[in-house]
């Protein structure tokens, strides 16, 4: 039979539970009436009332979490947040540079990218950027390479950025005009 390492600590109403591998759960309550949340396993809050010297006591536990309801729980909060999907940012960025009313017509259309990526004095910045946004499917695939929103928010953000740097350029250049 092996040895088993407790320990529990009270500190006012908490009583924090230790093991050998570290803080095991977080105790609230004490005679009668307890809380018990777990820390390093996987389990449910566990909910114990009782009568104390009697040995009459009962006790609920919640089942443990799995990865589905974890799943939607962040669906849930991502909802109630309003992040958007993967696929709303992606739309929201090709409906703001594609079309004749867009940065894009400039970048694409007019020649701007293919222009700065030609000219041999282009800043190292600058270029890297147009390589970036060379056409819309290299900004399209930069945002879909990306995993999860957030992620996916941020190569827009670099999309977006690599466009300013480069129509910042061209319009110094002289080879663009100020939208």
């Amino acid at each position: 039979m092996g040895f088993r390492f407790r320990k529990r600590t009270r500190i006012g109403p908490f009583a924090f539970n230790w093991s050998a591998k570290g803080l095991s759960s977080i105790s609230l309550g004490g005679p009668g009436a307890s809380i018990n949340i777990p820390v390093a396993r996987d389990g449910g809050v566990r909910r114990t009332v009782g009568l104390p010297g009697t040995g009459l006591s009962w006790t609920e536990q919640d089942p443990a979490p799995t990865k589905d309801s974890v799943a939607e729980r962040r669906h849930r909060q991502r909802q109630v947040e309003r992040i958007p999907t993967t696929e709303q940012t992606i739309r929201m960025l090709m409906r703001g540079i594609i079309g004749p009313e867009c940065v894009g017509d400039a970048l694409w259309r007019q020649g701007l990218v293919d222009r700065v990526l030609a000219y041999e004095d282009t800043p190292r910045n600058v270029r890297e950027a147009a390589v970036l946004i060379r056409n819309p499917e290299a900004c399209e695939l930069h945002c879909r390479r990306a995993r999860g929103p957030a992620a996916t928010n941020r190569a827009a953000l670099e999309v977006t950025r690599a466009i300013q740097t480069v129509l910042a350029f061209t319009e110094a250049q002289g080879w663009s005009t100020p939208a």
